[in-house]
This record gives structure tokens, sequence and C-alpha cells, in this order.
């Protein structure tokens, strides 16, 4: 964002902080070798200096470290990336480390970036949702019931519902969506990296079930 004549506040997701907001100095400035490093999607190295009691830091330095050219190139790439990045910015926590959110999204940016990966862009942003979940601690729940563990066998169908953690059976109350059974076992496939198995529908249920669960515990709408 910018800030004065000037400056801009960029929000960083680092390996070693988590999310930070830090204040570049004159990186709008016509020649400002800082600025160039800036762009989304990259990875880059960054010098920090934190001051107590500020939420604000200081960037000093950032540098390049490793430029992913081809997904600037294709817009539904790009859009799957800063689709992924708009749910880190709002749902992981501020100076937090986060080992496996980091891992999960530098992989989905690299696998974004290969131009030899025949997977759809969305196909890939809809299954690292899933993982994106587990990894801040809001993983779905598909294969036994959140309320009282009873398994669901992979032929059946099953009630989701994605704000109190996934299956619901019917005992326990189920819920207003249904998730057939060949896609359950698809989904629950994909959230373990198996991305390729999803087919057309199974994405758009899966950004629903993933905008659900962002909604109920990070405020954040689809």
């Amino acid at each position: 964002m910018p800030y004065g004549e000037a400056d801009v506040v960029v929000t960083l997701f680092t390996e070693t902080l988590g999310r930070v907001s830090a204040m570049a100095r004159g990186a709008r400035r016509s020649g400002k070798r800082l600025g160039g490093a800036l762009e989304p999607v990259h990875g880059v190295r960054v010098e920090l200096d934190e001051r107590p009691g500020s939420d604000l830091a200081t960037l000093h330095d950032a540098r390049v470290l490793r430029a992913r050219t081809f997904l600037t190139t294709d817009l539904d790439r790009l859009d799957a990336a800063g689709h992924a990045l708009r749910w880190v910015r709002r749902a992981a926590p501020p100076r937090k480390p986060e080992p496996e959110l980091w891992a999960e999204v530098v992989d989905l940016l690299d696998h974004l970036d290969d131009r030899t990966d025949a997977v759809a862009p969305r196909t890939h942003l809809a299954a690292s949702g899933l993982r994106i979940l587990v990894a801040l601690g809001w993983g779905l729940q598909l294969e036994s019931c959140v309320r009282c563990g009873r398994a669901c066998g992979a032929e059946r169908a099953a009630f989701v519902d994605a704000a109190r953690g996934g299956l619901l059976c019917r005992a326990c109350g189920g819920s207003g969506r249904v998730v057939p059974a060949d896609a359950r076992v698809r989904l629950v496939a994909a959230a373990a990296g198996k991305d390729a198995t999803l087919v057309d529908g199974d994405v758009a249920l899966a950004f629903a079930l993933v905008d659900e669960v962002l909604a109920t515990h990070a405020g954040l709408e689809a």
C-alpha cells in the first residue's frame, strides 16, 4: 500500500517470522532497486529492522532469490497465486512462524510456475486450499463425524458442514450440504497432496468449503 509520496507499506509472508508488515522507504522512487524486488509470487530474501513495541518493521533490503517468471506470464496461474496469497494475508496470524503453511504456499507457487505441469491452476489452488486449512489448524474431517467420531465408509455420501469442521452424521444432526461418496474420496485425496484427482465439480465444492471455513475462523468472506 502506498504511504506518503515515495514509501510503501508491504505485507510479507516470511519463513522465520510469519506474516509481517514493514515500511519500505523510498520504494516508489524511480530507479530504486528495492521496489523491483517487491513484486508478489517471487521468493525474496529480506532484511528487516524490528523495533520493540512497534507493529511495523522497516524493510532495509530485498533481493529476489527465486523468480517465478513463467507464473507471471499466465493470467490463470497468476490469478490462482493471488487468490492463495490473499487467503494467507487474511488468515495467517501476525508474527508467528507457520512452517507448514510456508511449505504449502511455496509448493503451490512452484507448481504454478512449472510450465510442464498439466494440472489446471484452479485445481491446484482448490487442493492447496484444503491443505492450507490443515496448516492453519482448521482442516476438514471428511472421513468420520466431527461430533461422535463415527466413521463413514468411502462408498457413502455424507453431510458436511465446513463451519463445524467437516462431516456430521445423521444422528448428530447432519447439515444442508450432502457430498457424494466419490467426491468426498477425491477431496480427501487432494487434501493429502493428490491434486490431479479433483474433477471440475470437485474444484467448485472445495472452494466453497475453504471459503466457509475461512469465513468462520478468520472472518474472510468469499
